[in-house]
């Protein structure tokens, strides 16, 4: 084993010890799934490892440049997962079934993702703690090391922008 191939899989070693559990614990509040979840941070691992020499400890630490990689998996994975909802939705459309209350709530539900998936990273991280992670604005404040106002400033503005963005896309009216 060469020296390069040696740094680089004590890096990722590295990263997985120390950042890891914090990316897990991260993922499973953000994807509500455990096992999509493990595959987030595998995937986060696996662009760090490609993309290592593009760490730049003057921009940021490990943690701040591995969770921005995450944010973007994540974000990634949940447009995916959108357009697999409305491609079902779209096929199943075509076959009416008695169940269509179903599929509209899932194209409901994908439109959603979509919506939130286009917030500014900070709106769509308040917006998730506190509805699918059920977190209060005390708890997300701690959580992200904010002060209250700053977070129920941003759950406003994210908010409305997810209001106008469904408004749009005909979800409400």
């Amino acid at each position: 084993m060469g020296a390069m191939q040696e740094a680089t899989e004590v890096f990722i070693r590295d990263l997985s010890r120390d950042h890891g559990p914090a990316l897990l614990a991260w993922a499973r509040r953000r994807l509500g799934n455990d096992g999509a979840a493990e595959e987030l941070v595998q995937d986060v691992l696996v662009r760090a490892w490609r993309h290592q020499d593009q760490f730049d400890p003057a921009r940021g630490s490990e943690r701040q440049w591995l969770f921005g990689i995450a944010r973007n998996a994540a974000v990634d994975r949940q447009r995916a997962d959108g357009r697999r909802l409305r491609l079902v939705g779209a096929q199943r459309a075509e076959r009416p079934t008695p169940d269509d209350g179903g599929i509209e709530q899932v194209a409901e539900r994908s439109l959603i993702a979509e919506a939130l998936a286009g917030l500014p990273d900070r709106h769509r991280e308040v917006v998730t703690d506190a509805y699918y992670g059920g977190l209060s604005v005390r708890e997300i404040a701690a959580r992200l090391g904010l002060p209250e106002g700053t977070v129920k400033s941003r759950m406003f503005y994210a908010m409305r922008a997810l209001r106008a963005a469904l408004e749009e896309k005909g979800v409400l009216s």
